[in-house]
């Protein structure tokens, strides 16, 4: 998985000049938490939202009347936002991204190409991602079964016994669990008859961890 396929293209951006109250205002009619700031083409930074609302909580806080006529009139966008930030770019893998993200402790990550903006990457996006690769919009069963505690039981082996199942599959990914680093697969399909499906399985001897009916 590539960044370029999963960035979020033609990102919003803003200048940094502009005031620090109509920033304010831009970020609430947009609803979004991060923006990059952008001169003549040029990337400078990017603006978080929460650092705007703790400037103005502190003038507000001081009571002071030229702090707060500060805010209002004088601080821009160039005064709040973070310069040279981490970015990525769009070569760079979904893992790379990831681990950038947890090692700088950031959640809105700017992508680049030949040092252009061309896009950005944010714990949304991975959310939307991670909904494509569950199919929670296709109306799916899911079963996940432990494949790494007995030799004998592979992907190729489960495959093999659930196509003759007759199952229509949609989807399968792995996961480790996080505490016990047992691994499963994951199956996404349809089925008219969920429980005989899952009959089937145990009587194959697989271990099924968890079993989820499509609401649908």
């Amino acid at each position: 998985m590539i960044v370029k396929n999963w960035m979020r293209k033609d990102p919003e951006t803003i200048s940094s000049d502009l005031s620090a109250k109509e920033a304010m205002k831009l970020f609430e009619t947009k609803k979004i938490p991060f923006l990059s700031v952008v001169d003549d083409n040029k990337f400078r930074g990017i603006l978080a939202r929460r650092d705007l609302r703790a400037a103005a909580s502190w003038a507000i806080a001081t009571q002071d009347i030229h702090e707060i006529q500060f805010f209002n009139e004088k601080l821009k966008v160039k005064d709040i936002m973070v310069r040279k930030p981490v970015t990525l770019s769009i070569n760079d893998s979904v893992e790379t991204a990831l681990e950038k993200g947890k090692q700088f402790g950031r959640t809105f990550l700017p992508v680049m190409e030949d040092g252009r903006l061309v896009g950005s990457l944010s714990n949304r996006d991975f959310t939307h991602a991670l909904s494509q690769l569950l199919g929670t919009q296709e109306g799916l069963h899911s079963a996940s079964i432990e494949i790494n505690k007995d030799s004998n039981v592979t992907i190729k082996k489960i495959l093999e016994d659930i196509f003759v199942m007759g199952l229509e599959i949609k989807g399968l990914f792995t996961l480790k669990d996080p505490d016990s680093g047992v691994k499963r697969l994951i199956i996404r399909f349809e089925a008219k008859c969920l429980k005989r499906i899952v009959s089937l399985i145990k009587e194959k001897g697989y271990n099924l961890i968890e079993v989820v009916k499509d609401k649908q």
